[in-house]
């Protein structure tokens, strides 16, 4: 489906663009170990959407619990020679959202309904202390989408796309002891500041990549220069708008109230 392609084009634009992303990489650690400091046992700590480890205070987290779990849909060489490191930290490859086996049967022709996420892995640990869903949420829906472009009713295929992002959220609600979110939910394109002003068709000065879901407030809020130009534009940088949440479970309980 894409996935392993994807993480190595991720760690190709890393490297092109590290002195843009570097801010947002150290404000992403710092908040996990805000978040970490606030679980009440040091057991175990999941991180969802562990990827290439730029953004994941490895060295940090494996001092504060007993054992680290890096999860993801695929593992890099990278990643797989980092975790290595450290005796406590083991690798989980794992489809949060449970569904990738079943969009390829539908794409083969082997099944018709869309299927439902509804993630079970973890919620059964009693070790768990501490979950981090780290930068993942938006890209739930991006690879399942492109996948069923032309294979399903664009309709039902933003169904799905947000029914996945629901699904994760709602799984963090209900993970053992204490849950953290840092996900982007805008993108902005803009000119780079000192750029002279150009003319340049852009389909949207700013658009949402949550499908619609949106989430509770929250102070601790900063942007990504996630595509500096010339990375997908010539002359605009596209800027992702980050919002963290070191404490997830209470924040929708705030909401709800």
């Amino acid at each position: 489906m894409g996935f392993l392609t994807s993480s190595i084009q991720v760690g190709a634009r890393h490297a092109r663009c590290a002195a843009q992303w570097q801010p947002h990489l150290l404000r992403t650690k710092a908040a996990i170990l805000n978040a970490a400091a606030l679980a009440q046992d040091r057991r175990m700590a999941v991180v969802f959407g562990a990827g290439l480890l730029h953004d994941i205070p490895l060295r940090e987290l494996s001092s504060m619990f007993e054992e680290v779990v890096l999860v993801d849909i695929v593992h890099t060489l990278r990643t797989r020679l980092l975790a290595m490191i450290f005796s406590n930290v083991r690798l989980c490859a794992l489809d949060v959202t449970g569904v990738a086996t079943k969009l390829s049967k539908i794409v083969r022709g082997c099944e018709e309904a869309l299927p439902r996420s509804e993630p079970r892995a973890f919620l059964d640990e009693k070790r768990l202390d501490f979950s981090v869903s780290v930068n993942l949420l938006s890209q739930l829906g991006w690879v399942p989408g492109r996948f069923l472009e032309g294979v399903r009713p664009e309709q039902d295929v933003a169904h799905m796309q947000r029914h996945l992002l629901e699904a994760h959220l709602h799984y963090l609600r209900h993970l053992p002891g204490h849950t953290a979110l840092i996900t982007d939910v805008r993108w902005r394109s803009e000119l780079p500041p000192g750029a002279p002003v150009v003319v340049e068709p852009v389909a949207a000065q700013g658009w949402d990549v949550l499908q619609g879901v949106t989430l509770p407030e929250t102070a601790a809020v900063w942007d990504w220069n996630i595509a500096p130009a010339p990375e997908r534009s010539l002359h605009l940088d596209y800027i992702a708008t980050v919002h963290a949440y070191p404490d997830w479970k209470h924040s929708c309980a705030l909401t709800s109230a």
